[in-house]
């Protein structure tokens, strides 16, 4: 039971029905049944998914029955009948739940009522737990020098990051098959990045973090992942932080589960540190990166690691200076901004590559530092030619509806994908048509 909810599907749950949030019911005989109606109210914003799941109260520990997307009645208390078909049908008493899949505000429900007529669903999210048929049908990532090789050829590739994974924080309901099959498809992205938010700071990122709840956490970034290997696309797995060194236990676990894995998989990329702080290269970052690498490398010899570089990733000449040598296929991240980061910065990139280092642009925008501002145009430009006449990949943030410049879609922007133009920010038809003609 959620909630100290009674065994009465008449009982009315009032507020705001999330992803991962469970209604459950106890004892209800589904003999016969074959769809369930539902009477419910949703306010206005994101479209909402949920599952109908027997015995658990997760989609790792219940039977899914089916899925519906929810959208808004017109108000919280304004009520709609829904119906939902089911997959397969039960005999006997079983625990019900209805699970939050993904988007906000999912419904409030009013009641609902067991039938035996047929009824139609919108399909059963995949488990995450659930690796992949296939291998991934892509070229190999390998590095020489200062290059990054795709089946052994120089060249680049580009793509999105995904906002924030931590719950509540909005961004996590895009961490789904369908807005990978979007950006895959329609968008021609070659690569999705997966930004997994680790832990707690005076800036309150820990809300939702890893940290507070792995499982989910863990569960999103799986989902982006077997959804890129299933479109033959890159992904980029991201431990989101600011301060790794303080959690280098935690990193070397995940990134271990991580590398058992997908391994064998060529589509993965391990981002090791998002951004580290003005810290030392040799003292803090070198020394927590090679701990990590070490541990990746017990099962996966040789898929593309990246290591973040001091002052929010832009000292990559510190790296340069004394780079990684305990393992090959090591590239090291730069981060910029259009609005902000000009001329100095690509200086800099530069020495970086004539000392032999692969760059890897794992986050960029093109607006200001600060993740808001207008599209710098020029600037965004002058940083495109640069990374494609030095063959630098990269991934621009971010796609999400966040009320920012950076963000590449308008508020409520459907996380099931198949976006227009009009959905899309100045950032979000710009990003495109770059990511469009990489």
């Amino acid at each position: 039971m959620v909630d100290g909810l009674a065994n009465d599907p008449t009982q009315e749950v009032v507020g705001y029905y999330d992803a991962g949030s469970a209604i459950c019911y106890d004892e209800v005989n589904m003999t016969g049944v074959r769809s369930i109606d539902f009477l419910m109210a949703k306010g206005m914003g994101d479209a909402g998914r949920f599952a109908i799941l027997a015995d658990g109260a997760d989609l790792s520990s219940g039977t899914n029955l089916g899925e519906k997307i929810t959208m808004s009645t017109g108000g919280w208390e304004t009520f709609t009948p829904v119906n939902v078909g089911l997959s397969m049908q039960l005999s006997g008493n079983h625990t019900l739940c209805f699970y939050g899949v993904s988007g906000g505000g999912i419904f409030n429900l009013d009641k609902f009522t067991l039938s035996d007529v047929p009824g139609q669903n919108d399909g059963v999210s995949k488990d995450p737990d659930d690796l992949p048929d296939n291998p991934g049908a892509v070229a190999k990532i390998t590095t020489q020098g200062n290059k990054v090789l795709f089946g052994g050829q120089a060249g680049s590739i580009a793509g999105m990051s995904l906002f924030w994974s931590n719950d509540g924080w909005g961004g996590e309901k895009y961490y789904t098959a369908d807005v990978l099959k979007e950006l895959k498809n329609n968008w021609k992205a070659k690569l999705v990045r997966a930004a997994m938010g680790i832990n707690s700071n005076d800036e309150g990122e820990g809300l939702g973090s890893y940290i507070q709840n792995r499982e989910s956490n863990v569960r999103k970034v799986k989902t982006v992942v077997n959804a890129a290997i299933e479109n033959d696309m890159y992904v980029i797995i991201d431990w989101h932080a600011h301060k790794a060194q303080d959690f280098q236990n935690e990193s070397i676990e995940f990134f271990r589960e991580m590398s058992a894995l997908y391994g064998n998989y060529d589509n993965v990329i391990y981002e090791i540190y998002n951004e580290p702080l003005a810290v030392s290269w040799s003292g803090v970052i070198k020394p927590y990166a090679e701990a990590v690498i070490r541990a990746i490398r017990e099962n996966d010899p040789d898929n593309l690691i990246i290591v973040g570089t001091p002052n929010w990733s832009q000292d990559v000449d510190a790296a340069a200076a004394d780079p990684i040598t305990i393992s090959s296929n090591i590239a090291y991240t730069l981060h910029f901004y259009a609005g902000t980061h000009h001329q100095w910065l690509r200086d800099k990139a530069s020495a970086a590559l004539s000392r032999g280092i692969p760059l890897f642009v794992t986050e960029w925008g093109a607006v200001d530092a600060d993740g808001d501002g207008g599209v710098n145009q020029a600037e965004t430009q002058a940083w495109m030619t640069f990374l494609k006449n030095n063959g630098i990949s990269h991934a621009n943030w971010a796609l999400n509806d966040k009320v920012e410049g950076a963000s590449a879609l308008v508020p409520d922007a459907s996380p099931n994908g198949g976006w227009s133009d009009a959905q899309l920010t100045p950032s979000g038809k710009l990003i495109k048509g770059i990511i469009q003609s990489w």
